[in-house]
Order: structure tokens, then sequence, then C-alpha cells
């Protein structure tokens, strides 16, 4: 049943403006106009209104925008799989936080060994190399370099700082602050490697937060579900 723009407005307590902003955006499918100029907004149209505002608790817009082009273009495994692989960030993010306990608080780490490869470090600590290159390129860290082959090379004290300067960005999103290099190098420049104290109040923070958005995200995947179903059997509720 068609809505008018001003209906569906009222419904989500939002503004015209927002549902236009939407569109503009192509969150939605391509909107119809009457004879006069006023845009019709349909069923299917309802329905991703009603997606877009349940997945706005754990996804940002950027990201819902992502899901829903796949989905107006029949790709719902795809849409899924991309809801599934920011789930996949945020299992990566709680490990990051273990391996912090793990190291700066249970004392856990392992004894010093040769020097490690950029693959290596990043599995020890689950962030990808390519960060790692950046953090090094703009002096976060300093890696070595082989004699051999000129490639970068990484000790157990370089794992603390990466994983720490990781948990630093954690926490830094965690209060809604944007990521800034400048920001996380002043941080990281005030920060005791040895005081636990503060490192547990910044980990147990983070921990939070993700726990929070977890909640928030599967909730946000069940509407794109629902979402997913509606298309798939091209039949849409509306509300």
């Amino acid at each position: 049943m068609p809505a008018r723009p001003i209906d569906i407005a009222r419904k989500f307590g939002i503004s015209t403006t927002t549902l236009r902003h939407y569109e503009d955006l192509g969150m939605v499918p391509p909107v119809m106009r009457s004879p006069n100029g006023y845009r019709i907004y349909t069923d299917e149209h309802i329905a991703y209104f009603i997606c877009i505002r349940e997945m706005m608790q754990g996804f940002t817009l950027s990201e819902i925008t992502g899901m829903l082009k796949l989905v107006m273009e029949d790709k719902l495994d795809e849409a899924l799989w991309a809801a599934n692989k920011a789930q996949a960030e945020l299992q990566n993010d709680k490990y990051i936080c273990g391996q912090v306990r793990e190291r700066f608080l249970h004392g856990k780490k392992t004894a010093a060994s040769k020097e490690l490869s950029i693959d290596a470090v990043s599995k020890a600590t689950g962030v990808v190399p390519s960060t790692i290159r950046y953090w090094d390129k703009v002096g976060l860290i300093s890696a070595s370099r082989c004699a051999a082959n000129n490639y970068r090379t990484f000790t157990q004290a370089h794992i603390d700082e990466i994983l720490m300067i990781q948990a630093m960005k954690l926490a830094m999103r965690a209060r809604g602050e944007k990521y800034a290099v400048e920001q996380l190098r002043k941080e990281m420049d005030q920060l005791d490697f040895k005081d636990t104290d503060k490192i547990s109040a910044i980990v147990t923070g983070i921990e939070k937060h993700l726990a929070m958005r977890n909640r928030a995200q599967i909730g946000s995947i069940s509407g794109l579900y629902k979402l997913c179903i509606q298309a798939e059997e091209k039949r849409y509720e509306g509300w």
C-alpha cells in the first residue's frame, strides 16, 4: 500500500529530510513519483526503512548501505556474509583485548626469540599487516630491517607495542572519538606499560563496549535477515 513520506517519517520519529538522505545514499530501491511530483513509497520501501532503523544500532550508515545494495542486487547471501564479516572483526577486537590481558596483566608473554616476520606478528596480535606497515611508516612503532632482503623484522617488544596501540585505538572508538594518529601517539607517549591498573581499566572499558556492540549487531542482523527473506520471496510486509 503506497505511503507518503510524512507518514513514514512520523512512524519512525525522523524527518522527511532523513528519508531523502537514505534515498540519496542508495539505501532503498528507486522511488517512483506521482504525476504531481510526490514520492511514492511502497511496502518494499517501508521494509527497507524498517531494516535501516533496526540496523543503525549495530552498524554505520556506510556498512548498512553496502549490505542493502547487495540485497537490491539479489545477492542475499553476500549481504548476510558482509554482516558476518563485521561480526568476525568484532570477535578479533575481543581477541586483541584478551591478548592485552594475557601479556600485560597476567604476565603470560612468549619468551624472547629470533626476529619475527610481519605475518607472524600479525597472527600474534590480530592486527593486519597493512596496518602494522602504516604504523611503522608514521613512527608509532619502529621496525628493524633484515640485512639480506630489507624486509621488516619485529621482536616481542613490538608485539607489546602493537597490541597496546590497537587497544588504545579501540578505547578511542569506545569513547566515541575519531581515530587520529597524533592523538594515538600522544596517548601512547603518556601510557606506562607497567601501570596495570590503568591498562586493566582500559581493557575493561573496551570489553564493555564490545559486548554492547555485539548485542546491537546481533539484533541488527536479525533485521537484515528478515529483509532478505522478504526480498527472496518478493513479498514485503510493510507495517
